[in-house]
């Protein structure tokens, strides 16, 4: 684990290929409405703009200040993969504070930066080529992350030391190196952070030996032409609006840069231009890392984020791996609006590597922009992902909205999950991520119960297999299960099970000043024999109302359905009312509908009467082990959830309905919910529609 110390439901899918078939199933999912809305838009990956395909901003030409190409002469000595002993000397002069704390540095980057500018002394450097040797005399691996981590590891040190290292321990790490050529198989999943590390390290091998390796270019194609070109770019053009990944997001945070490091490289030394083959993922992907980060900034300055799947919410180099990311992508598309959009976000590294990786990366950037201009949330609809917030101070209300398939087994069972944060996380995820195979891994962390979702609850409901292989009991969470077999290696494979892996989609996206409104059909996430229909929607009033509306169809009445809130701290509940603290902020909930309903807290990661604890770690004093769950009185097919929450001083909060339209007034705004996804809401003085439709802005 690096960086840790088909046919779609009932619920009126946007891929329903005929609209009267959807209604018709749409009418059945929510109950015999007189009539029924539009279908919605096209799967979101293909939704355009209000105003059609036009209102997309245009994919800027690239203008890097190095230019393709311009580092082959390199190859010919060395160093060279981080530039040549004149580049790198060159840095030390123009950022001398920078390169006086990297002299100080005892990691390989350190040592090697300064023995090209200055020489090191040996006793720095043979610790160095001490672990390379140890590492070549383990023989070829095959052995997930290890194997590319040591490679890497190996490349530097042939490339840094290059005049220290003896000709005989040259021609013993590349024969080592070269091994792995025919038997480092792992780590080439096309949705799996691993394989876009493993572009990197075959790409430092490849240049690293160079003219003392007949076989350097078969490194380099592997990592362009099989692993990325036949790999990872087929699953960028397909899901990668709006500059998503199909991999968890803590992950993706830490192996989208090893690949954007490993394509800058590529393009310096012999012009392959990876970018230039995904041009709307890679620049997209500036304005994903505008809305990603949670606002403010966490410990040491530090950029801070939602885990997001599998991951740690606690510092480290995680924290400013998108950062570095959007600093080389904005120096591509050198003079855009997203590069000066990103300028406004630029700062200091809050640790000592983040600011060495700045002084080699780092330079002068575009002019900022209005930050103020910049919209206020952003949908990545190839992976059913949105973040929206209130504006862009440190106080700001932050939203997080989940629902897309299913790719890699870091994700979680999380189709429709939500997250609320200000001044501190307020509705959360839950569960700590110690051991992927663990009992808590798979019986809590990735199941539905850790989110904030809806159980339905079978008895008898079997999971069948989870990530583990079946080495833990698999427990009845009432979550969302499992139809799929293990995830497939390519985009090819996965398109040919596509109905195995379909969890759910956006039905409904729009960001206006006012507001941001959002929707998904979840309804495939769950087993067919025990959920017919749920469709979430959410209405984000800037600044700090939130209401979430659900309708959930169960196959029996007697299926018990859950509203799940998780919280840090413990939660006050007063009736319908249900306050959580944690730290400076507070967030207040009402539960609207059901009427009468049955609400508890519950302390801890327990149901069904087993408690799955993971093994104490630096996580355990930050996790969130409260949770609130909202349940009808009585048993029924169809229920409706309405809750409001608020991250300001509460405003009166009250239950609306006209004629068949369901909604609340909260203060002076008004949102009613009426017909399948959409509604209007009045606020200001004006009426606004909740369209059934994807409108995707300029940068989505």
């Amino acid at each position: 684990m690096p960086w840790v110390a088909g046919a779609k439901g009932n619920c009126g899918s946007p891929l329903l290929a005929v609209a009267a078939a959807a209604a018709v199933a749409l009418a059945a999912c929510l109950g015999a409405l007189a009539a029924v809305l539009p279908l919605p838009l096209p799967r979101p990956a293909q939704a355009q703009g209000e105003g059609g395909a036009a209102d997309a901003a245009e994919i800027p030409r690239p203008a890097p200040r190095i230019a393709s190409g311009a580092w082959a002469h390199m190859l010919k000595a060395h160093p060279r993969l981080y530039g040549s002993r004149e580049h790198l000397a060159a840095l030390a002069k123009a950022k001398p504070k920078a390169y006086a704390e990297v002299r100080k540095g005892a990691d390989l980057l350190a040592v090697g930066i300064t023995h090209a500018v200055q020489g090191a002394p040996r006793e720095r450097i043979d610790p160095l080529l001490a672990s390379a040797r140890q590492k070549a005399a383990a023989g070829v691996t095959n052995v997930h992350q290890d194997t590319h981590l040591a490679l890497t590891r190996a490349a530097l040190v042939y490339d840094f030391f290059h005049d220290v290292l003896a000709a005989d321990d040259r021609r013993a790490m590349v024969e080592w190196m070269n091994g792995h050529l025919a038997k480092y198989a792992a780590d080439e999943g096309a949705f799996h952070n691993s394989t876009l590390s493993k572009i990197e390290c075959y790409l430092q091998v490849a240049y690293a030996t160079t003219g003392e390796n007949p076989r350097a270019a078969e490194f380099r194609d592997y990592a362009l032409k099989k692993l990325y070109e036949g790999g990872v770019l087929p699953v960028l053009l397909e899901f990668g609006a709006g500059g998503g990944y199909a991999e968890c997001g803590w992950y993706t945070r830490g192996c989208l840069w090893n690949l954007v490091k490993g394509l800058e490289m590529a393009r310096r030394m012999d012009g392959y231009d990876g970018f230039a083959k995904a041009p709307r993922f890679f620049y997209q992907r500036l304005a994903y890392e505008m809305l990603q980060p949670y606002p403010g900034f966490g410990e040491y300055g530090a950029e801070h984020y939602a885990v997001e799947g599998d991951g740690a919410n606690t510092y480290g180099g995680h924290a400013e791996y998108p950062r570095h990311t959007r600093t080389v992508l904005a120096q591509y598309f050198r003079g855009s609006e997203l590069a000066r959009y990103a300028a406004c976000k630029r700062r200091g590294g809050s640790n000592a590597q983040a600011r060495l990786i700045d002084f080699l990366y780092e330079e002068d950037p575009d002019p900022p922009a209005d930050l103020g201009t910049f919209p206020p949330a952003h949908l990545a609809a190839g992976i059913g992902r949105v973040y929206a917030r209130s504006d862009w101070t440190d106080a700001a209300t932050w939203l997080r909205f989940e629902c897309g398939d299913f790719w890699n087994n870091h994700q979680h069972y999380e189709a429709g999950n939500f997250e609320v944060f200000r001044f501190a996380p307020l509705a959360t995820e839950s569960g700590e991520y110690t051991d992927y195979l663990d009992g808590h891994s798979v019986n809590w962390l990735q199941r539905t119960i850790a989110h904030n979702c809806i159980l339905v609850h079978q008895p008898g409901e079997k999971w069948e297999r989870l990530r583990d292989g079946g080495r833990n009991p698999c427990a009845n969470d009432g979550g969302q299960n499992m139809r799929g077999a293990w995830p497939p290696q390519s985009l090819a494979e996965w398109q040919k099970k596509r109905d195995a892996f379909e969890r759910g989609d956006i039905a409904a996206y729009e960001n206006r000043p006012e507001y941001a409104f959002m929707a998904a059909d979840c309804t495939r996430a769950y087993s067919p024999e025990k959920l017919s229909c749920w469709v979430r929607q959410i209405v984000f009033v800037r600044p700090a109302t939130i209401i979430v509306f659900d309708r959930v169809v169960s196959t029996r009445p007697e299926y018990e359905k859950t509203w799940l809130l998780h919280t840090h701290d413990e939660p006050q509940i007063d009736g319908a009312d249900i306050v959580a603290v944690n730290g400076k902020g507070r967030l207040a909930v009402r539960t609207l509908l059901p009427e009468r309903p049955v609400i508890r807290k519950v302390h801890g990661y327990t149901y069904g009467g087993q408690t799955f604890e993971p093994r104490p770690s630096a996580q355990t004093p930050l996790a969130h082990k409260w949770r609130v769950e909202v349940l009808p009185p009585e048993p029924r097919t169809e229920d409706l959830f309405l809750h409001v929450l608020q991250t300001d001083e509460p405003q009166p909060v009250a239950l609306v309905r006209s004629g068949g339209a369901v909604g609340a007034k909260v203060g002076g705004a008004e949102v009613l919910f009426s017909g399948p996804v959409g509604g209007t809401l009045a606020v200001g003085g004006r009426a606004l529609p909740l369209r059934a439709a994807v409108r995707t802005g300029k940068y989505e």
